[in-house]
């Protein structure tokens, strides 16, 4: 849902990237970095400490908006890019969730299943467009709303409660977007 509003920020990300871009910064860099921010997020939460954890998050996730908008901007945008930023977003959520889970912040079992839901969202996405559905950019919670509610729990030291709500619209993602596909895909 929030992916919609990106054109809106387009000139913001573009300001930012520009010295990156002066500066030689490959796109491939800048999603390597943001993996690290992530991976310290989640080291911050296998610690307790959420506030920073959410703030860590914030910046990571400003870093995630940067490399696809660097590779367009300095016409280095490849398969290999997208693999790996693709990849780097998989990694890095369920690092998050498992250094949640790790820190006693929410039960395994949550972790769990939350990172199930996650998973599935993204695989889901994949193996639909792969099979010939269009783009399954669908419903409530792609990757961008959770990691925002993630932020906003922890930031209010309630991270628990944001692992629930994460959980459960990761699978009510998921099953729209199975639905949407068999829609797409039995034409």
């Amino acid at each position: 849902m929030l992916n919609k509003y990106r054109s809106n920020v387009k000139g913001i990300l573009e300001a930012i990237v520009r010295p990156l871009a002066r500066a030689g910064v490959t796109p491939n860099t800048v999603t390597v970095l943001g993996l690290a921010i992530s991976l310290l997020g989640a080291y911050l939460f296998y610690r307790g400490e959420q506030f920073w954890a959410a703030i860590v998050l914030l910046v990571g996730s400003l870093i995630d908006a940067l490399d696809g908008t660097l590779a367009r901007m300095t016409e280095k945008t490849s398969a290999f890019g997208a693999f790996l930023d693709s990849t780097f977003d998989r990694v890095s959520d369920g690092a998050v969730l498992f250094g949640i889970a790790l820190g006693n912040l929410v039960d395994w079992r949550w972790a769990f299943l939350t990172f199930m839901g996650a998973y599935l969202v993204s695989y889901e996405r994949c193996r639909a467009e792969l099979a010939g559905a269009g783009s399954l950019a669908v419903g409530i919670a792609e990757r961008a709303e959770r990691l925002l509610i993630l932020i906003l729990g922890a930031l209010f030291g309630r991270v628990e409660v944001a692992v629930y709500v994460v959980g459960v619209l990761a699978w009510i993602t998921a099953f729209q977007r199975m639905w949407v596909a068999r829609e797409r895909l039995n034409r």
